[in-house]
């Protein structure tokens, strides 16, 4: 059942990522709301390291 819940979420992703790349296929200008668009957060770890989570990306858990 897991499996399954998963498989579901991989496509899921996949076809938000599909929708997302489409948008920006037809563009002239790169604006900053497209630059932004993809991205959900920006955090920095204590290191200084920086970690980007895009909108179509699975959770992370460090």
């Amino acid at each position: 059942m897991l499996s399954m819940l998963e498989s579901e979420q991989v496509i899921d992703n996949i076809d938000k990522l599909k929708q997302e790349l489409l948008q920006f296929l037809n563009f002239n200008e790169l604006t900053p709301e497209i630059s932004h668009r993809p991205i959900n957060r920006n955090d920095v770890k204590e290191d200084g390291t920086p970690v980007i989570n895009y909108r179509f990306a699975a959770p992370t858990f460090e």
